[in-house]
């Protein structure tokens, strides 16, 4: 019984990393702001991990291996995800063609298992005046059995999340 009991406390340190979710929210204090209309700004390259690995997105940068062109068009989804909120939106190639007073980038991390998959995307709200990051919010999946994170499970809760933190809409 002892030995079960032994494997079973090992078992359960080696597996509770590999079942968590992790996000990720940081903004100025006390902040609260009203959007309407926002920018987002399209990235062209999507980030490569190596298959197998799990870094939270704290860690995430330190094991990129490779830039491809854009996987997905998270910028579409992100505009989609805000419409439904009642904020406008324009997708710019770059931040100098911004027209509004706030805009959004992100960053998304694919691996590859049996499939492709998404394990983080990092989304950051700026303020077009001074450039200032406003908050940065990620979604980060360290685990094993995966359920294939895509940018249309990501997106709407890092959007929510987003707007239920700093904004008065």
């Amino acid at each position: 019984m002892k030995d079960y009991k032994q494997k079973s406390t090992i078992w359960s340190k080696l597996t509770k990393p590999f079942r968590t979710k992790h996000y990720r929210f940081t903004a100025l204090d006390d902040l609260k702001i009203n959007i309407k209309n926002i920018s987002i700004v399209h990235n062209d390259n999507s980030l490569i991990i190596p298959m197998g690995v799990y870094p939270s997105y704290e860690e995430i940068d330190d094991f990129v291996k490779d830039s491809r062109p854009s996987i997905s068009r998270i910028d579409s989804l992100i505009s989609i995800e805000l419409l439904k909120r009642r904020i406008s939106s324009i997708i710019v190639n770059d931040s100098d063609d911004i027209e509004n007073s706030y805009y959004l980038e992100y960053q998304d991390y694919w691996a590859w298992d049996f499939k492709k998959y998404m394990p983080v995307l990092e989304i950051s709200l700026f303020d077009s005046e001074n450039n200032e990051l406003i908050s940065v919010i990620s979604e980060g999946s360290t685990t094993g059995m995966h359920d294939y994170p895509s940018p249309k499970k990501h997106v709407p809760i890092l959007v929510d999340l987003i707007l239920d933190k700093i904004c008065v809409n």
